[in-house]
């Protein structure tokens, strides 16, 4: 083992990925690889925090530096544990994504239930489809708080297909006002 906490046989002979930058978006630079979060929010089997961690920092090692959430994933826990586990590295270093799309509304009624909807959490919260304007910004607030984070470098339209209208004429400028703010480096859909 090294400065790093990683055995020798998971570090990698080079340290970084090439980087490409995102056409029209200056300062958003992507690895050839990312790493999708979904298992962070239990997905189909759960997965404690520390496994979790391990995987980030072997993906960190590998240099990746594009990590991918949603807060559909595990009602918002792969964005904490997402969060959490890069709070370590240089901000600077890593570009994150997420999506909006869907609110998570707590739901004490099925608290004692598990998630319908493929991850291994309780159903504490429900996923509601809100594709305005002010869902946006609610959904995108939330999971600045979740992720621990003062910007998201990448914000997707999580699943739209079914809301086109609202998403095209309520989700979209709201984020291209988000991203003129500053607060978003680019958008897109999922």
């Amino acid at each position: 083992m090294d400065g790093s906490g990683l055995p020798r046989r998971l570090r990698p002979a080079r340290p970084l990925m090439d980087r490409r930058q995102l056409p029209r978006r200056p300062g958003v630079e992507l690895t050839g690889l990312g790493f999708g979060a979904a298992q962070g929010g239990n997905l189909y089997r759960a997965t404690s925090d520390g496994p979790f961690a391990r995987a980030v920092d072997a993906a960190w090692a590998a240099g990746i530096r594009y990590f991918d959430t949603a807060p559909h994933y595990g009602l918002g826990l792969s964005e904490r544990r997402l969060g959490a586990a890069l709070r370590q590295h240089p901000r600077e270093e890593y570009v994150v994504s997420t999506k909006v799309g869907r609110l998570l509304v707590p739901s004490p009624e099925t608290a004692h239930l598990r998630d319908a909807e493929g991850f291994a959490v309780p159903a504490d919260h429900r996923r509601v489809w809100d594709f305005s304007r002010d869902g946006v910004r609610r959904s995108f607030e939330a999971s600045l708080n979740r992720l621990g984070l003062d910007r998201i470098d990448i914000v997707y339209l999580h699943d739209p297909d079914d809301h086109w209208h609202e998403a095209a004429t309520e989700a979209i400028p709201a984020l291209i006002a988000l991203r003129d703010q500053g607060v978003i480096g680019a958008i897109g859909p999922a």
